[in-house]
C-alpha cells in the first residue's frame, strides 16, 4: 500500500488547497494549518487508542499530513501521507491495517473531490 500520494492539480491554487481541506473534513478529520501552509488532519481519540489498540474502532486515532508545493509546470502538487510506523505503534497490526485502509479511502475521496472539481490532472501512488 502506498504511503503518499501526489496530486497534480491545474487552475486556482488557493481553491485547490479548498477542495482538499473540504474532502478531509468530509472524511472525518480536523484540519490545522502547518507551519510551511501543509495541512495536518487528525481523527479519532488518542486516549481511546491507547486503552484499546486497534480495537478502538471510529476512535482509533490516526493523523495524516498534505504537503504543497509548485511542479517546474507551474501546478500545485498536493503529497497526501501518513506515517507508517505510527500506525503501528499506536494500534499493532490491526491498527496499521486499519489506518492503511483509512489512508486509501481518504486518498481516493481527495482524488474525487478534485476530479469532481475539474481540476486533478493526475495522480501517483508512492
Amino acid at each position: 500500500m502506498a504511503s503518499s500520494y501526489d496530486f497534480f492539480i491545474s487552475g486556482d491554487h488557493d481553491a485547490a488547497k479548498t477542495i482538499i481541506g473540504d474532502a478531509l473534513t468530509a472524511e472525518g478529520f480536523t484540519i490545522t494549518m502547518n507551519v510551511d501552509g501543509g495541512f495536518h488532519a487528525v481523527r479519532g481519540s488518542t486516549a481511546a487508542t491507547v486503552l484499546w489498540g486497534g480495537l478502538a474502532g471510529k476512535k482509533l486515532h490516526m493523523a495524516f499530513d498534505t504537503k504543497f508545493f509548485v511542479d517546474e509546470h507551474g501546478q500545485l502538487v498536493a503529497r497526501l501521507s501518513r506515517d507508517l510506523a505510527v500506525g503501528a505503534l499506536k494500534g499493532g497490526a490491526i491498527g496499521a491495517t486499519k489506518t492503511a485502509n483509512a489512508f486509501e479511502a481518504t486518498s481516493h475521496a481527495v482524488g474525487t473531490a478534485l476530479t469532481n472539481a475539474g481540476v486533478l490532472t493526475s495522480s501517483i501512488a508512492n
